[in-house]
Protein backbone atom coordinates (compact mmCIF):
# COMPACT_ATOMS: atom_id res chain seq x y z
CA UNK A 1 0.00 0.00 0.00
CA UNK A 2 2.75 2.49 0.85
CA UNK A 3 4.35 2.09 -2.59
CA UNK A 4 1.13 3.23 -4.19
CA UNK A 5 1.22 6.42 -2.12
CA UNK A 6 4.82 7.17 -3.10
CA UNK A 7 4.01 6.85 -6.82
CA UNK A 8 0.80 8.78 -6.45
CA UNK A 9 2.61 11.57 -4.63
CA UNK A 10 5.18 11.84 -7.39
CA UNK A 11 2.48 11.88 -10.05
CA UNK A 12 0.45 14.50 -8.24
CA UNK A 13 3.22 17.10 -8.05
CA UNK A 14 2.03 20.19 -9.95
CA UNK A 15 3.81 20.72 -13.27
CA UNK A 16 4.32 24.39 -12.43
CA UNK A 17 6.25 23.58 -9.26
CA UNK A 18 8.37 20.94 -11.00
CA UNK A 19 9.29 23.45 -13.71
CA UNK A 20 10.14 26.16 -11.22
CA UNK A 21 12.28 23.78 -9.21
CA UNK A 22 14.45 23.09 -12.25
CA UNK A 23 15.11 26.81 -12.67
CA UNK A 24 15.62 27.52 -8.98
CA UNK A 25 18.87 27.12 -7.07
CA UNK A 26 18.89 24.37 -4.50
CA UNK A 27 20.71 25.04 -1.25
CA UNK A 28 23.72 23.07 -2.51
CA UNK A 29 23.79 24.89 -5.86
CA UNK A 30 23.88 28.42 -4.46
CA UNK A 31 27.50 29.60 -4.66
CA UNK A 32 28.88 30.27 -1.19
CA UNK A 33 29.84 33.83 -0.26
CA UNK A 34 33.51 32.93 -0.78
CA UNK A 35 32.77 31.54 -4.25
CA UNK A 36 30.78 34.65 -5.15
CA UNK A 37 33.66 36.82 -3.93
CA UNK A 38 36.17 34.85 -6.02
CA UNK A 39 34.01 35.37 -9.11
CA UNK A 40 33.69 39.10 -8.43
CA UNK A 41 37.48 39.38 -8.06
CA UNK A 42 37.80 38.50 -11.75
CA UNK A 43 35.72 41.48 -12.85
CA UNK A 44 35.95 44.09 -10.06
CA UNK A 45 39.29 45.43 -8.87
CA UNK A 46 39.56 46.55 -5.25
CA UNK A 47 36.39 47.18 -3.22
CA UNK A 48 37.15 44.32 -0.79
CA UNK A 49 34.52 45.34 1.77
CA UNK A 50 31.87 46.03 -0.87
CA UNK A 51 32.38 42.66 -2.56
CA UNK A 52 32.18 40.86 0.78
CA UNK A 53 28.96 42.65 1.78
CA UNK A 54 27.33 41.99 -1.59
CA UNK A 55 28.36 38.30 -1.61
CA UNK A 56 26.82 37.69 1.83
CA UNK A 57 23.67 39.70 1.01
CA UNK A 58 23.03 37.85 -2.25
CA UNK A 59 23.73 34.44 -0.70
CA UNK A 60 21.31 35.07 2.18
CA UNK A 61 18.68 36.44 -0.19
CA UNK A 62 18.56 33.29 -2.32
CA UNK A 63 18.66 31.09 0.79
CA UNK A 64 15.50 32.92 1.86
CA UNK A 65 13.93 32.42 -1.59
CA UNK A 66 14.69 28.69 -1.51
CA UNK A 67 13.38 28.30 2.03
CA UNK A 68 10.11 29.97 1.11
CA UNK A 69 9.73 27.85 -2.04
CA UNK A 70 10.53 24.65 -0.12
CA UNK A 71 7.82 25.34 2.46
CA UNK A 72 5.22 26.12 -0.20
CA UNK A 73 5.95 22.93 -2.16
CA UNK A 74 5.96 20.77 0.98
CA UNK A 75 2.59 22.20 2.06
CA UNK A 76 1.04 21.43 -1.34
CA UNK A 77 2.46 17.89 -1.31
CA UNK A 78 1.19 17.31 2.21
CA UNK A 79 -2.32 18.41 1.25
CA UNK A 80 -2.24 16.19 -1.83
CA UNK A 81 -1.12 13.19 0.22
CA UNK A 82 -3.89 13.68 2.74
CA UNK A 83 -6.46 14.07 -0.04
CA UNK A 84 -5.17 10.87 -1.66
CA UNK A 85 -5.54 9.01 1.63
CA UNK A 86 -9.10 10.17 2.09
CA UNK A 87 -10.26 9.63 -1.51
CA UNK A 88 -8.44 6.48 -2.62
CA UNK A 89 -8.39 4.47 0.61
CA UNK A 90 -12.09 4.45 1.44
CA UNK A 91 -12.33 0.74 0.75
CA UNK A 92 -8.99 -0.09 2.43
CA UNK A 93 -8.01 2.67 4.91
CA UNK A 94 -4.31 2.96 5.53
CA UNK A 95 -4.79 3.12 9.30
CA UNK A 96 -6.28 -0.41 9.29
CA UNK A 97 -3.55 -1.75 7.01
CA UNK A 98 -0.25 -3.41 7.86
CA UNK A 99 2.26 -2.08 10.34
CA UNK A 100 4.69 -1.46 7.46
CA UNK A 101 2.17 0.75 5.68
CA UNK A 102 1.46 2.74 8.84
CA UNK A 103 5.20 3.22 9.47
CA UNK A 104 5.85 4.34 5.90
CA UNK A 105 2.97 6.80 6.01
CA UNK A 106 4.23 8.31 9.28
CA UNK A 107 7.75 8.68 7.86
CA UNK A 108 6.42 10.40 4.77
CA UNK A 109 4.31 12.78 6.85
CA UNK A 110 7.30 13.50 9.09
CA UNK A 111 9.52 14.33 6.10
CA UNK A 112 6.91 16.69 4.66
CA UNK A 113 6.50 18.33 8.07
CA UNK A 114 10.25 18.97 8.21
CA UNK A 115 10.21 20.52 4.73
CA UNK A 116 7.26 22.67 5.74
CA UNK A 117 9.26 23.92 8.72
CA UNK A 118 6.48 23.23 11.22
CA UNK A 119 8.95 23.49 14.10
CA UNK A 120 9.63 27.09 12.98
CA UNK A 121 6.16 27.78 11.64
CA UNK A 122 6.12 31.35 12.94
CA UNK A 123 9.64 32.15 11.68
CA UNK A 124 9.72 34.10 8.42
CA UNK A 125 12.96 35.41 6.93
CA UNK A 126 12.70 39.12 6.19
CA UNK A 127 13.64 40.71 2.87
CA UNK A 128 16.98 42.53 2.74
CA UNK A 129 17.52 45.00 -0.10
CA UNK A 130 20.89 46.68 -0.60
CA UNK A 131 22.03 50.30 -0.99
CA UNK A 132 25.46 50.92 -2.55
CA UNK A 133 27.02 54.35 -2.06
CA UNK A 134 30.12 55.27 -4.02
CA UNK A 135 31.66 57.75 -6.45
CA UNK A 136 31.11 57.49 -10.17
CA UNK A 137 33.21 54.81 -11.85
CA UNK A 138 33.89 52.85 -8.65
CA UNK A 139 32.22 49.65 -9.91
CA UNK A 140 28.66 49.75 -8.51
CA UNK A 141 26.86 48.65 -11.69
CA UNK A 142 29.60 46.15 -12.54
CA UNK A 143 29.18 44.47 -9.14
CA UNK A 144 25.45 43.99 -9.65
CA UNK A 145 25.70 42.77 -13.26
CA UNK A 146 28.53 40.35 -12.36
CA UNK A 147 26.43 38.82 -9.56
CA UNK A 148 23.50 38.36 -11.96
CA UNK A 149 25.88 36.65 -14.40
CA UNK A 150 27.23 34.12 -11.90
CA UNK A 151 23.74 33.37 -10.53
CA UNK A 152 22.22 33.18 -14.04
CA UNK A 153 19.22 35.32 -13.09
CA UNK A 154 17.63 38.16 -15.09
CA UNK A 155 18.63 41.71 -14.20
CA UNK A 156 17.01 45.05 -15.03
CA UNK A 157 18.87 48.35 -14.57
CA UNK A 158 16.71 51.47 -14.37
CA UNK A 159 17.92 55.06 -14.20
CA UNK A 160 15.88 56.80 -11.50
CA UNK A 161 16.28 60.20 -13.17
CA UNK A 162 13.67 59.10 -15.76
CA UNK A 163 11.03 58.14 -13.19
CA UNK A 164 8.03 60.28 -12.24
CA UNK A 165 4.82 59.77 -10.34
CA UNK A 166 1.96 58.10 -12.19
CA UNK A 167 0.06 60.56 -14.36
CA UNK A 168 3.03 62.80 -15.18
CA UNK A 169 5.27 62.87 -18.24
CA UNK A 170 8.04 60.34 -17.74
CA UNK A 171 8.24 56.67 -16.76
CA UNK A 172 6.29 55.07 -13.92
CA UNK A 173 8.18 53.05 -11.32
CA UNK A 174 6.63 49.85 -12.71
CA UNK A 175 8.90 50.19 -15.76
CA UNK A 176 11.64 48.34 -13.85
CA UNK A 177 9.33 45.33 -13.45
CA UNK A 178 8.51 45.53 -17.15
CA UNK A 179 12.21 45.47 -18.07
CA UNK A 180 12.80 42.52 -15.78
CA UNK A 181 10.00 40.62 -17.53
CA UNK A 182 11.63 41.32 -20.89
CA UNK A 183 14.96 40.03 -19.54
CA UNK A 184 13.20 36.88 -18.31
CA UNK A 185 11.48 36.38 -21.68
CA UNK A 186 8.14 37.12 -19.99
CA UNK A 187 8.53 34.14 -17.63
CA UNK A 188 6.96 35.48 -14.42
CA UNK A 189 8.47 32.75 -12.21
CA UNK A 190 11.95 33.53 -13.53
CA UNK A 191 11.45 37.29 -13.20
CA UNK A 192 10.38 36.87 -9.57
CA UNK A 193 13.87 35.52 -8.79
CA UNK A 194 15.71 38.31 -10.60
CA UNK A 195 17.60 41.45 -9.61
CA UNK A 196 16.40 45.02 -10.11
CA UNK A 197 19.01 47.79 -9.98
CA UNK A 198 17.77 51.32 -9.28
CA UNK A 199 20.66 53.49 -10.40
CA UNK A 200 21.11 57.20 -9.59
CA UNK A 201 18.76 56.85 -6.63
CA UNK A 202 20.46 59.87 -5.05
CA UNK A 203 18.82 62.02 -7.75
CA UNK A 204 15.48 61.28 -6.05
CA UNK A 205 16.64 63.14 -2.92
CA UNK A 206 14.17 65.81 -1.87
CA UNK A 207 15.81 69.26 -2.12
CA UNK A 208 15.16 71.69 0.71
CA UNK A 209 13.70 74.20 -1.77
CA UNK A 210 10.91 71.80 -2.70
CA UNK A 211 9.38 71.61 0.78
CA UNK A 212 5.68 72.41 0.52
CA UNK A 213 5.60 71.90 -3.27
CA UNK A 214 4.72 68.96 -5.49
CA UNK A 215 7.92 66.98 -6.14
CA UNK A 216 6.82 64.50 -8.82
CA UNK A 217 10.31 63.23 -9.70
CA UNK A 218 11.78 63.20 -6.20
CA UNK A 219 9.87 62.38 -3.06
CA UNK A 220 6.85 61.28 -5.10
CA UNK A 221 8.92 58.56 -6.80
CA UNK A 222 10.38 57.47 -3.45
CA UNK A 223 6.84 56.99 -2.14
CA UNK A 224 5.92 54.99 -5.25
CA UNK A 225 8.89 52.65 -4.77
CA UNK A 226 7.88 51.63 -1.25
CA UNK A 227 5.31 49.07 -2.37
CA UNK A 228 7.79 47.19 -4.58
CA UNK A 229 10.67 47.31 -2.12
CA UNK A 230 8.51 45.90 0.66
CA UNK A 231 7.55 42.87 -1.41
CA UNK A 232 4.02 43.22 -2.75
CA UNK A 233 2.33 41.93 -5.88
CA UNK A 234 2.54 44.48 -8.69
CA UNK A 235 0.32 44.44 -11.77
CA UNK A 236 2.08 45.56 -14.94
CA UNK A 237 0.87 45.80 -18.53
CA UNK A 238 3.45 44.78 -21.13
CA UNK A 239 3.41 44.35 -24.90
CA UNK A 240 4.62 40.82 -25.51
CA UNK A 241 6.00 39.84 -28.95
CA UNK A 242 3.87 37.06 -30.41
CA UNK A 243 4.72 36.90 -34.12
CA UNK A 244 7.51 37.97 -36.46
CA UNK A 245 6.72 38.93 -40.03
CA UNK A 246 8.45 40.58 -42.98
CA UNK A 247 6.97 43.41 -45.03
CA UNK A 248 7.24 43.91 -48.82
CA UNK A 249 10.78 45.25 -48.46
CA UNK A 250 11.73 42.31 -46.22
CA UNK A 251 11.98 44.48 -43.13
CA UNK A 252 11.32 42.57 -39.93
CA UNK A 253 8.06 43.47 -38.21
CA UNK A 254 7.07 42.15 -34.80
CA UNK A 255 3.43 41.83 -33.79
CA UNK A 256 2.88 42.53 -30.10
CA UNK A 257 0.00 41.67 -27.83
CA UNK A 258 -0.79 43.67 -24.71
CA UNK A 259 -0.91 41.40 -21.68
CA UNK A 260 -1.29 41.94 -17.94
CA UNK A 261 1.21 40.28 -15.59
CA UNK A 262 1.04 40.05 -11.80
CA UNK A 263 4.56 39.92 -10.37
CA UNK A 264 5.32 39.18 -6.72
CA UNK A 265 8.29 41.37 -5.76
CA UNK A 266 8.93 39.64 -2.42
CA UNK A 267 11.61 37.41 -3.99
CA UNK A 268 13.16 40.09 -6.19
CA UNK A 269 16.45 41.54 -4.91
CA UNK A 270 16.49 45.34 -5.18
CA UNK A 271 19.92 47.00 -5.33
CA UNK A 272 19.82 50.78 -4.98
CA UNK A 273 22.93 52.73 -5.91
CA UNK A 274 24.10 56.28 -6.34
CA UNK A 275 27.11 58.58 -6.14
CA UNK A 276 25.54 60.81 -3.44
CA UNK A 277 27.78 63.75 -4.33
CA UNK A 278 28.45 65.88 -1.26
CA UNK A 279 27.36 63.23 1.25
CA UNK A 280 30.97 62.75 2.38
CA UNK A 281 31.19 66.45 3.26
CA UNK A 282 28.08 66.11 5.40
CA UNK A 283 29.54 63.07 7.19
CA UNK A 284 32.81 64.90 7.87
CA UNK A 285 30.89 67.83 9.29
CA UNK A 286 28.86 65.52 11.54
CA UNK A 287 31.95 63.69 12.82
CA UNK A 288 33.92 66.91 13.41
CA UNK A 289 30.94 68.43 15.18
CA UNK A 290 30.74 65.44 17.51
CA UNK A 291 34.46 65.61 18.29
CA UNK A 292 35.27 69.33 18.50
CA UNK A 293 31.89 71.03 18.85
CA UNK A 294 29.77 72.85 16.26
CA UNK A 295 31.58 76.21 16.42
CA UNK A 296 35.05 74.86 15.59
CA UNK A 297 33.54 72.57 12.95
CA UNK A 298 31.93 75.54 11.18
CA UNK A 299 35.26 77.40 11.19
CA UNK A 300 37.06 74.46 9.57
CA UNK A 301 34.31 74.14 6.96
CA UNK A 302 34.79 77.77 5.91
CA UNK A 303 38.56 77.31 5.60
CA UNK A 304 38.21 74.24 3.40
CA UNK A 305 35.24 75.46 1.37
CA UNK A 306 37.32 76.65 -1.61
CA UNK A 307 39.32 73.41 -1.80
CA UNK A 308 36.20 71.29 -1.58
CA UNK A 309 34.55 73.16 -4.43
CA UNK A 310 37.68 72.89 -6.55
CA UNK A 311 38.12 69.16 -5.99
CA UNK A 312 34.50 68.09 -5.84
CA UNK A 313 35.28 64.70 -7.38
CA UNK A 314 37.48 63.66 -4.45
CA UNK A 315 36.03 61.90 -1.41
CA UNK A 316 36.83 63.25 2.05
CA UNK A 317 38.74 61.01 4.43
CA UNK A 318 38.32 60.72 8.19
CA UNK A 319 41.03 59.68 10.64
CA UNK A 320 39.90 56.86 12.90
CA UNK A 321 40.91 56.54 16.59
CA UNK A 322 43.49 53.89 15.62
CA UNK A 323 45.25 56.42 13.38
CA UNK A 324 44.12 54.96 10.05
CA UNK A 325 42.26 57.05 7.50
CA UNK A 326 39.11 55.84 5.78
CA UNK A 327 36.68 57.23 3.24
CA UNK A 328 33.94 59.28 4.88
CA UNK A 329 31.34 57.23 2.98
CA UNK A 330 32.29 54.17 5.05
CA UNK A 331 30.79 55.94 8.08
CA UNK A 332 27.43 56.68 6.45
CA UNK A 333 24.36 56.18 8.65
CA UNK A 334 20.62 56.17 7.85
CA UNK A 335 20.44 59.59 9.52
CA UNK A 336 22.94 60.97 6.99
CA UNK A 337 20.80 59.64 4.13
CA UNK A 338 17.68 61.25 5.60
CA UNK A 339 19.55 64.53 5.87
CA UNK A 340 20.60 64.13 2.23
CA UNK A 341 16.95 63.96 1.15
CA UNK A 342 15.82 60.32 1.14
CA UNK A 343 12.62 59.63 3.05
CA UNK A 344 12.90 57.44 6.20
CA UNK A 345 10.33 54.95 4.83
CA UNK A 346 12.59 54.19 1.85
CA UNK A 347 15.74 53.80 3.95
CA UNK A 348 13.88 51.50 6.35
CA UNK A 349 13.24 49.08 3.49
CA UNK A 350 16.93 48.95 2.58
CA UNK A 351 18.65 47.53 5.67
CA UNK A 352 22.02 46.74 4.04
CA UNK A 353 24.12 49.83 3.28
CA UNK A 354 27.65 49.55 1.90
CA UNK A 355 30.06 52.11 0.52
CA UNK A 356 32.57 51.67 -2.30
CA UNK A 357 35.97 53.30 -2.04
CA UNK A 358 37.31 55.74 -4.65
CA UNK A 359 39.68 53.91 -6.96
CA UNK A 360 43.38 54.54 -6.35
CA UNK A 361 46.06 54.67 -9.04
CA UNK A 362 47.06 51.03 -8.50
CA UNK A 363 43.41 49.96 -8.84
CA UNK A 364 43.08 51.81 -12.13
CA UNK A 365 46.33 50.24 -13.35
CA UNK A 366 45.03 46.72 -12.59
CA UNK A 367 41.72 47.53 -14.33
CA UNK A 368 43.71 48.46 -17.44
CA UNK A 369 45.52 45.15 -17.77
CA UNK A 370 44.47 42.42 -15.32
CA UNK A 371 40.71 42.10 -14.86
CA UNK A 372 38.33 40.31 -17.23
CA UNK A 373 37.80 42.33 -20.42
CA UNK A 374 40.74 44.58 -19.51
CA UNK A 375 40.98 47.68 -21.69
CA UNK A 376 44.51 46.97 -22.92
CA UNK A 377 43.50 43.48 -24.06
CA UNK A 378 40.54 44.96 -25.92
CA UNK A 379 42.72 47.44 -27.82
CA UNK A 380 45.37 44.80 -28.53
CA UNK A 381 42.67 42.61 -30.05
CA UNK A 382 41.28 45.48 -32.15
CA UNK A 383 44.71 46.31 -33.57
CA UNK A 384 45.37 42.64 -34.22
CA UNK A 385 42.37 42.60 -36.57
CA UNK A 386 44.18 44.86 -39.03
CA UNK A 387 47.59 43.23 -38.59
CA UNK A 388 49.24 45.53 -36.03
CA UNK A 389 50.94 44.40 -32.82
CA UNK A 390 50.21 47.04 -30.17
CA UNK A 391 52.54 47.18 -27.17
CA UNK A 392 51.90 49.46 -24.16
CA UNK A 393 54.65 49.44 -21.52
CA UNK A 394 54.06 49.17 -17.78
CA UNK A 395 55.25 52.74 -17.15
CA UNK A 396 52.85 54.00 -19.80
CA UNK A 397 49.95 52.19 -18.13
CA UNK A 398 50.85 53.66 -14.74
CA UNK A 399 50.90 57.12 -16.32
CA UNK A 400 47.45 56.55 -17.86
CA UNK A 401 46.18 55.45 -14.43
CA UNK A 402 47.57 58.66 -12.91
CA UNK A 403 45.80 60.80 -15.52
CA UNK A 404 42.52 58.98 -14.85
CA UNK A 405 42.93 59.49 -11.11
CA UNK A 406 43.48 63.22 -11.64
CA UNK A 407 40.27 63.43 -13.66
CA UNK A 408 38.34 61.82 -10.79
CA UNK A 409 35.94 59.87 -13.01
CA UNK A 410 37.02 56.42 -11.85
CA UNK A 411 37.25 53.46 -14.20
CA UNK A 412 35.08 55.20 -16.81
CA UNK A 413 37.79 57.80 -17.34
CA UNK A 414 40.28 55.15 -18.47
CA UNK A 415 38.51 54.51 -21.77
CA UNK A 416 38.34 58.22 -22.59
CA UNK A 417 42.09 58.60 -22.02
CA UNK A 418 42.93 55.48 -24.03
CA UNK A 419 40.75 56.67 -26.91
CA UNK A 420 42.61 59.98 -27.02
CA UNK A 421 45.94 58.22 -26.72
CA UNK A 422 45.28 55.81 -29.59
CA UNK A 423 43.20 58.04 -31.86
CA UNK A 424 46.00 58.83 -34.32
CA UNK A 425 47.31 55.26 -34.14
CA UNK A 426 43.90 53.84 -35.00
CA UNK A 427 43.60 56.33 -37.85
CA UNK A 428 47.06 55.83 -39.38
CA UNK A 429 47.66 52.08 -39.06
CA UNK A 430 44.96 50.28 -41.09
CA UNK A 431 46.21 49.73 -44.64
CA UNK A 432 49.48 51.64 -44.09
CA UNK A 433 52.08 48.85 -43.86
CA UNK A 434 52.73 49.52 -40.17
CA UNK A 435 53.16 46.24 -38.29
CA UNK A 436 54.21 47.30 -34.78
CA UNK A 437 53.21 50.20 -32.51
CA UNK A 438 54.89 51.12 -29.23
CA UNK A 439 53.26 53.35 -26.62
CA UNK A 440 55.77 54.17 -23.90
CA UNK A 441 55.82 56.67 -21.05
CA UNK A 442 57.10 59.46 -23.31
CA UNK A 443 54.12 59.01 -25.65
CA UNK A 444 51.66 59.20 -22.74
CA UNK A 445 53.41 62.29 -21.36
CA UNK A 446 52.79 64.03 -24.68
CA UNK A 447 49.07 63.51 -24.05
CA UNK A 448 49.21 66.11 -21.28
CA UNK A 449 48.61 69.29 -23.27
CA UNK A 450 48.22 71.60 -20.28
CA UNK A 451 47.55 71.35 -16.57
CA UNK A 452 43.82 70.93 -17.04
CA UNK A 453 43.43 69.44 -20.53
CA UNK A 454 44.58 66.52 -22.67
CA UNK A 455 45.80 66.68 -26.25
CA UNK A 456 43.96 65.03 -29.13
CA UNK A 457 46.89 64.35 -31.48
CA UNK A 458 49.53 62.07 -30.00
CA UNK A 459 52.33 60.50 -32.03
CA UNK A 460 53.16 56.92 -31.04
CA UNK A 461 56.19 54.97 -32.32
CA UNK A 462 55.56 53.07 -35.56
CA UNK A 463 57.55 50.17 -37.03
CA UNK A 464 57.27 48.34 -40.34
CA UNK A 465 57.50 44.56 -40.71
CA UNK A 466 61.28 44.73 -41.29
CA UNK A 467 61.82 46.81 -38.14
CA UNK A 468 60.72 44.15 -35.68
CA UNK A 469 64.18 43.88 -34.09
CA UNK A 470 64.26 47.61 -33.40
CA UNK A 471 60.72 47.46 -32.02
CA UNK A 472 61.68 44.79 -29.48
CA UNK A 473 64.91 46.60 -28.54
CA UNK A 474 62.92 49.80 -27.85
CA UNK A 475 60.49 47.83 -25.68
CA UNK A 476 63.42 46.42 -23.69
CA UNK A 477 64.66 49.92 -22.90
CA UNK A 478 61.57 50.64 -20.78
CA UNK A 479 59.99 47.26 -20.02
CA UNK A 480 62.29 44.24 -19.77
CA UNK A 481 59.47 41.90 -18.77
CA UNK A 482 57.41 42.76 -21.82
CA UNK A 483 60.51 42.52 -23.99
CA UNK A 484 61.06 38.93 -22.85
CA UNK A 485 57.45 38.14 -23.71
CA UNK A 486 58.01 39.48 -27.23
CA UNK A 487 61.16 37.35 -27.52
CA UNK A 488 59.11 34.22 -26.77
CA UNK A 489 56.38 35.24 -29.20
CA UNK A 490 58.82 35.78 -32.09
CA UNK A 491 61.31 33.03 -31.14
CA UNK A 492 64.27 35.31 -30.41
CA UNK A 493 67.22 33.91 -28.43
CA UNK A 494 70.60 35.28 -27.41
CA UNK A 495 72.23 37.69 -24.99
CA UNK A 496 72.05 41.50 -25.03
CA UNK A 497 73.66 44.24 -22.96
CA UNK A 498 71.15 46.84 -21.77
CA UNK A 499 72.20 49.77 -19.54
CA UNK A 500 75.40 47.98 -18.50
CA UNK A 501 73.61 44.70 -17.56
CA UNK A 502 73.61 41.38 -19.37
CA UNK A 503 70.19 39.96 -20.12
CA UNK A 504 69.96 36.28 -21.05
CA UNK A 505 66.97 34.94 -22.89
Amino acid sequence: MIKVHWKALKALQPARLIGSRRNLFSAKQIPSPKELRQFLDKYVIGQDVGKKVMSVAVYNHYLRVNDKQRRVEAKIQSDLLEKQRQDDDKDEPIYSGSTEAKSGYRQLRQRLSQNMGLEDDDLELSKSNVLMVGPSGSGKTLLASSLARVLDVPIAITDCTQLTQAGYIGEDVEVCINRLLVGADYDVAKAERGIIVLDEVDKLAKPAASIGTKDVSGEGVQQSLLKMLEGRSVEVVAKRPIKKNADAKENQTIAKKEETFVVDTSNILFILMGAFVGLDKHIVKRVNSAISGPEQSNTEDKKNEVNRLRFSSTIEKIELPNGKKTSALNLVTPTDLVSYGLIPELIGRVPIITALEPLERTDLYHILKECKNALVHQYEYIFKQFGVHLCVTEKALMKVASLAQDEGTGARGLRGIMERLLLNVNYECPGSGISYVLVDEKVVNSLKQSKHSLATHVAAKYYSRGEREQFIEDVYKEDVKKGKILDKIYGRTGTRILQGKKIHE
